[in-house]
């Protein structure tokens, strides 16, 4: 139980060090499996049209999972209702077979940037939509995660 306290005491000071962040959210599959028909939505209130934003997508997967890509469907839905959809392709492995997340033991975790440096044209609340887009009816997938942060210019 103390072990437990320590862990999510670090979690919470790891999270609240990231000035950049503004939205960082995650959905569980059912059993450890992403299924065709889970589709993970992620609302997201936006009071600012001005600033620029990142938007990333999250995945944590099994060592089973059987390929070395992933590919997801995004469908973004505005306060206006205009809908703009996409396609991702994330990289799970590289040719060699080797994990890109990183983890310890059977989970690992991978973030693909899917949008830099975008705004918001509109103010109030966005929708997002991530729907699995694989051939395989399931994959083990055991998590999947939306991050909105700050878009910080490297000069």
């Amino acid at each position: 139980m103390r072990n437990l306290i320590i862990i999510n005491s670090l979690l919470l000071i790891l999270y609240s060090c990231d000035p950049d962040m503004v939205y960082d959210n995650y959905q569980k599959t059912e059993n450890g499996k992403w299924t065709w028909n889970d589709k993970k939505v992620f609302n997201f209130p936006v009071t600012d049209s001005l600033n620029r934003y990142n938007i990333l997508i999250n995945i944590r997967h099994t060592t089973e999972y059987p390929k070395s890509n992933l590919f997801v469907f995004v469908t973004i839905k505005a306060p206006n209702g205009y809908l703009m959809s996409d396609t991702v392709e994330i990289q799970i492995a590289d040719k060699r077979g080797k994990w890109l997340g990183n983890g310890f033991g059977d989970i690992k975790l991978i973030s693909r940037m899917y949008k830099k440096g975008i705004t918001f044209r509109y103010t109030g609340e966005y929708a997002f939509l991530i729907e699995q887009g694989m051939r395989l009816p399931e994959i083990p997938v055991t998590d999947v995660g939306l991050r909105i942060e700050k878009f910080v210019e490297l000069k």
